[in-house]
């Protein structure tokens, strides 16, 4: 596994922690711990009132914490969770399990949906059926989605108002994708239905064409997570960066402009909505007349473009004119080298001085908005985010018109945050990557009032959705609360819920209300509000909207054939509703062997009358005198609408003795699991048997894994026998050198020897290549320890991640900078060289120059210049979650 359990669980309770982060004065702190949580990459709540919350972990598994009497239940000082499903997933770097999300009508069909790093070659969405808390039925959706194995994958997933399938999926770290290529997924937001097909109306969509049917907007970096903003149903795209972090509200078609631009789009291209410097600030220079104020609006002209944005937060100084030496928030901007905010007092006008932006981390992670009633009513609709260099929580505000009206640091300590989630309790939620906590925030206690969440919800026609209600604090005596649709469409209703009673004995429990949507035959969505009151307290309101689809598409019985040479199969074809017209669908081979042909059912014809009788594919497969698979891809689609891609793969009838394919390793150590998965083919397929040399080899007759630990130092020999009844069996007879634990090998990536450091925030990472495996990393600056990074991903960062080695307090010139690196037994290996801190060339003794006796400078190193992301240490999620972000190594 590519995260090893935590030694230390952290003291949990509903008393703080004695580490706590920094929120605003009177909020409050909970921390949940629990080993099994790291390294966690995401947080979600289930939508159907239960209070499970659904973590997501780099290696593969889904974990679900419960919430009862108003905190998630614990078994002493740690978190209880409970196993929802685990898949087998590519763990280098950023790549594993990277997203979740739930269906819309999920309270219906229970559906889950999963963003996995399958293999290093690609990734899938993958849908799992919630059946009593345990994932079954495990579908893939979507497959093949790019990947190069390492960080930039993307992982964010999320369904819309309009009823479909999003995800997000970077760079892949190498710049795949970006700019205008539209043949691959990468450097994109993808959107799909919620059976995985692409949708029809995307902008890029081209049939059989180069397109990649998925694409819906592009030109992102690494847009690790994403939101939909309750009640618009915009999307809000995280971008990590390069030089800024970037949050984008991209539409159909849009393009951020990456890998061309960043906080600088010029028309034609999208700008963030929200951006910052990454590790550090800009600064812009304001013209000797660049401070005007006139009427309570003050406007700043600076010398060159400034690239803010509004609502973020600048700190003016040095105005010849005092007055206007303050913070401000960016209230408009009418060109690229003016801005405007609001400033009371009398008219003046000055200028010189600076504008310099807020510093606010360097790797933007998960964000939420506020949709609850818990925070003080100015906490609802904010836009709440994490940046996970810095730990820091940012919180932005949105003016009446929907646009950021101020950007503001709001929480620090949050170390390797990478997700947050507003819960049913109405608290906030963070998880960070490798820390094994949850930490609960919660506000002043402000008197008696309704605890409601969410209040916006989605509805698909036909469906159900559920709000929950409870009670901020106990109550004196029972609280009847009533439910009611206040206005809006009758086709909307509350089914469940309508009265509920809160005593002092329940008043913190979750009461669910659940309300439905009755199927229409417009295309319009529906909406309506609900009221929900008690006497004597404030009441609340939740809007609702329906998901309306009605839409004709292709329901197919399986995406994949397999035919026995000589034969025939069957495949059927239905629409998934009624058609507003004939509907004529054709069956073609697009790819593959011409051995394999469509011999009825090239053409059906679907109409308001027949659309949901299946009909018939017949598929055949010819004989050959070869034994190689034939292969074919078929394209069923309609008439300019949909289309579908099916697999077909014919078995040969001849009957082929077992041949093993796989090479197995020779080495192992002691103490240390060897594990050696046998492949091999024939008809039928041949199962596998073991003869070894000494006790403990276990052979998995079916699967051929072949499992051990070996117990001593030695030669092993070990014969691997495959058959099927098809003689001759195939033999494979290998011998396994097992070898003591050897010490790790530390490798000083970044700085080079000699490299001349100038930046405030550098670089300073290596590796760990051990036999076995590495545990952590501890980095020495002068002997002095400055960092520890403890993971086991063997790719180490000082501060744990890319550029956090603040060289600020150094002295000028030359200092000594040690990697050691530790593996699994606790053995050491280290790595040491000199770098030359500061602006100035550093000089070292050398032989006498001729003739002058003088000493010569020392050669200058290069240095890598890195500028392209690289996976991250610290992150044993991503291997470097954000790595996920920072400059690639």
């Amino acid at each position: 596994m590519p995260s090893s359990p935590r030694a230390y669980l952290l003291l949990l309770g509903l008393l703080a922690s004695p580490v706590l982060a920094a929120v605003p004065t009177g909020f409050q702190e909970t921390v949940y711990s629990s080993s099994a949580l790291a390294p966690a990459t995401g947080l979600a709540w289930a939508p159907d009132g239960s209070g499970r919350l659904f973590i997501t972990n780099k290696n593969g598994r889904v974990l679900v914490a419960t919430m009862r009497d108003g905190a998630l239940v614990t078994q002493g000082a740690t978190l209880s969770t409970a196993q929802f499903a685990s898949e087998t997933v590519h763990t280098s770097s950023e790549c594993g399990l990277i997203g979740i999300a739930f269906d819309p009508n999920y309270t219906v069909n229970r559906y889950v949906y999963l963003f996995i790093t399958a293999t290093n070659t690609k990734q899938q969405i993958i849908r799992y059926t919630d059946a009593n808390g345990v994932g079954t039925a495990r579908t893939v959706l979507v497959d093949n989605l790019p990947t190069v194995g390492q960080n930039h994958d993307g992982g964010a997933i999320g369904v819309g108002l309009d009823g479909k399938l999003y995800w997000a999926i970077g760079d892949l770290g190498n710049g795949t994708g970006v700019d205008t290529d539209l043949t691959s997924m990468a450097s994109k937001v993808s959107r799909a239905n919620l059976d995985g097909t692409p949708a029809n109306d995307n902008p890029f969509y081209d049939g059989v064409g180069p397109n990649s049917e998925y694409v819906w907007a592009r030109g992102f970096r690494n847009p690790f997570t994403f939101t939909f903003q309750p009640g618009t149903g915009r999307l809000w795209v995280n971008s990590v960066g390069t030089g800024y972090e970037q949050i984008f509200v991209p539409g159909r078609s849009d393009h951020a402009g990456y890998n061309d631009f960043e906080n600088n789009q010029p028309a034609g291209y999208i700008t963030p909505v929200i951006k910052y410097r990454t590790n550090g600030t800009d600064t812009r220079t304001l013209t000797p007349g660049g401070a005007v104020r006139s009427g309570g609006i003050v406007t700043f002209t600076t010398t060159e473009a400034h690239g803010f944005r509004k609502g973020e937060k600048l700190t003016v100084a040095g105005v010849g004119n005092a007055s206007f030496n303050r913070d401000f928030y960016v209230a408009s901007i009418p060109s690229g080298t003016t801005w405007t905010a609001a400033q009371a007092g009398a008219d003046a006008t000055s200028g010189g001085g600076t504008a310099v932006t807020q510093n606010l981390g360097g790797s933007i992670t998960g964000g939420t908005f506020y949709d609850s009633t818990l925070f003080p009513s100015d906490y609802r609709g904010n836009f709440l985010f994490g940046d996970y260099n810095s730990g820091r929580l940012v919180r932005a505000t949105l003016a009446a018109d929907g646009t950021v009206a101020t950007v503001d640091s709001w929480g620090t300590g949050f170390n390797q945050a990478v997700d947050m989630e507003v819960g049913p309790d109405g608290a906030l939620y963070v998880v960070g990557v490798t820390s094994g906590n949850i930490k609960r925030i919660l506000p002043p206690a402000s008197g008696q009032k309704l605890i409601v969440s969410a209040l916006n919800l989605a509805i698909v026609e036909g469906g159900k959705s559920v709000f929950t209600v409870r009670l901020s604090e106990a109550p004196a005596a029972e609280v009847r609360v009533n439910v009611a649709r206040a206005s809006g469409d009758e086709d909307l209703s509350v089914e469940s819920g309508a009265q509920l009673t809160f005593t002092p004995d329940n008043w913190n429990q979750l009461q669910l209300v659940t309300l439905g949507a009755v199927e229409d035959a417009d295309a319009t969505p529906d909406n309506a509000t609900f009221t929900v009151s008690a006497q004597g307290l404030s009441s609340e309101t939740v809007r609702v909207v329906s998901i309306d689809d009605n839409t004709a598409r292709l329901v197919l019985e399986s995406a994949a054939l397999r035919i026995i040479e000589g034969q025939s199969a069957t495949l059927s074809v239905a629409l998934s509703k009624s058609p507003q017209r004939t509907v004529t669908v054709t069956v073609v081979r697009t790819e593959g062997d011409a051995d394999i042909t469509v011999t009825s059912g090239a053409t059906l014809t679907f109409t308001t009358a027949n659309w949901s009788t299946p009909q018939i594919i017949t598929v055949a497969a010819a004989e050959d005198d070869d034994n190689v698979v034939d292969t074919a891809t078929l394209t069923v689609a309609t008439g300019g609408g949909d289309a579908r891609a099916v697999s077909v793969t014919v078995q040969d009838n001849e009957l082929l003795p077992p041949a093993i394919l796989s090479t197995p390793a020779t080495s192992a150590v002691v103490g240390a699991p060897y594990h050696y998965k046998v492949v091999a083919e024939g008809l039928p397929a041949p199962t596998f048997s073991l003869t070894s040399s000494v006790q403990g080899p276990i052979m998995n007759a079916s699967s051929g894994d072949l499992e051990w630990t070996p117990a001593a130092v030695g030669t092993v020999d070990m014969v691997v026998v495959a058959s099927n009844g098809v003689r001759p069996d195939a033999t494979q007879s290998f011998q396994i050198l097992v070898k003591e634990d050897e010490p790790p090998r530390a490798v000083l990536t970044r700085p080079v020897d000699g490299e001349q450091v100038m930046v405030a925030m550098a670089e300073f990472f290596g590796d760990c290549v051990d036999d076995v495996g590495c545990t952590k990393a501890e980095f020495y600056v002068d002997g002095v320890l400055g960092s520890t990074d403890a993971q086991n991903s063997g790719h180490y960062h000082y501060g744990g991640a890319h550029n956090l080695w603040d060289t600020s307090s150094l002295t000028p010139g030359f200092h000594q900078v040690r990697l050691v690196v530790y593996d699994t037994a606790g053995k050491t290996a280290e790595a040491e060289v000199r770098v030359c801190v500061g602006e100035a060339p550093c000089v070292v003794p050398g032989p006498p120059d001729a003739g002058t006796g003088t000493e010569s400078p020392a050669e200058e190193s290069e240095g890598c210049g890195c500028g392209a992301a690289g996976p991250g240490g610290a992150l044993a999620w991503l291997g470097l979650l954000l790595v996920l972000r920072r400059k690639r190594s």
